[in-house]
């Protein structure tokens, strides 16, 4: 049956079989995060429309995605469309903020975008980052921190798609091309269009054949062989700069045991305007969108009013990650309830009630009945909730001090005193 009020195009509604596979995905990343010294922080769904699209963050091309409207006191607001600018009016904000600063945040951000496959209007982002850095060692440990965070979730063939933004940038002044951000517009389309689609649009923007299949060129190396090929032709300063930049993060993911899960990708680029040397992507097989990404965006802070601050971060896709091990059966979750304490008619409810209050205080999760229910109704309640264990609560089993305990799935029963089923129900 379908009721009249149904959630917002792009948006979703979630029970608690959902909810638990959420919340188990968030905890390992704020544990993992939390082991790497980073420190949680948060701020608001609402933001002022100008910070949402001011240049130096993602600019007036993000209006077209933004959820924006006026108040009641006429003031331009917007849904945050993801957690990196928020945060960079929170630091810019802080003028005292020793550095460098290691924050994590989790929480919901809104695009106005077309709804598709692992695409929502509203999702779950957790983002980590580095403030006050502008050293390969802090590019390194992000980066190591994501390789950590997908590793803990079960992911083994995942690969990280690194790049240098500087380095691609100096090879397109090498060979003449002086509209950067157009031909990096069209690069980052190069999964949704493919190398066709790419090629035509840089005829449109580049002046010469040649220049287009060098673009062309350079961007389809992949792994050592692009590096390689970047030392060959770019010959500028600032190309080989950036270059012996990209090997040292390279160099330094080896000390987290994570190289054989790195690509090095002269084709990866990412859409927002915000970023100034390297990106990166998260990618597993199968999988045709990326899990996670992210890079150094070292001008925003100033641009927002802040300190001169470098920064570099990552946002990982939690809803995607969320739907992919599902669908690939990763998640082996206890059950949320593992109790059922049952009466056996009404005079015993205070008891079972105390009984059920000192299961909790082991730590055991139960529940008793709350709604009237017989004892037959009962025990189906259990068994259609998925409860594994049932206890009886009876006059018998208060007088002797002896409780029947009843695994729900195979339907065994065993009796026993309330501190050997309570040291049961631990193991």
């Amino acid at each position: 049956m379908v009721t009249k009020y149904q959630p917002v195009k792009g948006m979703r509604d979630f029970w608690p079989a959902e909810m638990l596979k959420r919340e188990y995905v968030l905890d390992i990343m704020k544990k993992t995060a939390q082991t790497w010294g980073f420190l949680p922080t948060d701020t608001p769904a609402l933001e002022s429309l100008e910070l949402l699209s001011a240049k130096g963050g993602a600019g007036e091309a993000i209006k077209k995605e933004i959820y924006n409207f006026k108040d009641q006191g006429d003031r331009e607001l917007g849904l945050r469309f993801d957690l990196t600018v928020p945060t960079a009016r929170l630091i810019s904000s802080k003028l005292d903020l020793p550095l460098p600063f290691k924050r994590y945040t989790t929480g919901k951000v809104w695009r106005y975008d077309n709804p598709q496959a692992l695409r929502w209007r509203e999702f779950q982002q957790f983002d980590v980052d580095i403030f006050g850095s502008n050293k390969p060692e802090s590019d390194a440990e992000i980066i190591g921190l994501t390789c950590q965070i997908f590793d803990s979730l079960g992911f083994k063939d995942f690969v990280v798609s690194l790049n240098s933004r500087k380095l691609l940038e100096a090879f397109l002044k090498f060979v003449g091309i002086t509209d950067l951000a157009e031909v990096f517009r069209s690069i980052d389309k190069l999964d949704k269009i493919g190398e066709d689609g790419v090629r035509k649009e840089l005829v449109e923007k580049i002046k010469g054949k040649d220049k287009v299949e060098k673009v062309m060129d350079f961007i389809k190396a992949k792994g050592s062989a692009s590096f390689e090929k970047a030392l060959r032709e770019i010959k500028s300063v600032e190309g080989r700069e950036a270059a012996d930049e990209l090997k040292k993060i390279s160099d330094l993911i080896k000390s987290f045991g994570y190289e054989k899960n790195l690509q090095l990708d002269m084709s990866l680029v990412r859409g927002l305007e915000y970023y100034t040397g390297i990106v990166f992507e998260v990618r597993i097989p199968d999988i045709p969108v990326s899990l996670g990404g992210g890079g150094r965006y070292d001008k925003m802070i100033e641009s927002f009013g802040g300190r001169s601050t470098p920064a570099i971060g990552v946002g990982i896709g939690f809803e995607r990650i969320v739907e992919v091990m599902s669908r690939k059966g990763m998640f082996k979750l206890e059950p949320p309830v593992k109790l059922y304490v049952l009466s056996v008619d009404e005079n015993v409810k205070p008891e079972a009630l105390k009984i059920c209050q000192k299961l909790r205080a082991e730590g055991i999760s139960s529940v008793f009945d709350v709604s009237g229910k017989d004892l037959k109704k009962q025990l189906a309640y259990a068994s259609n909730s998925g409860i594994p264990f049932a206890l009886f609560v009876g006059e018998k089993e208060l007088k002797e001090k002896k409780f029947k305990l009843k695994d729900m799935e195979d339907g065994e029963e065993q009796l026993g005193s309330l501190e050997n089923i309570i040291k049961k129900l631990k193991n």
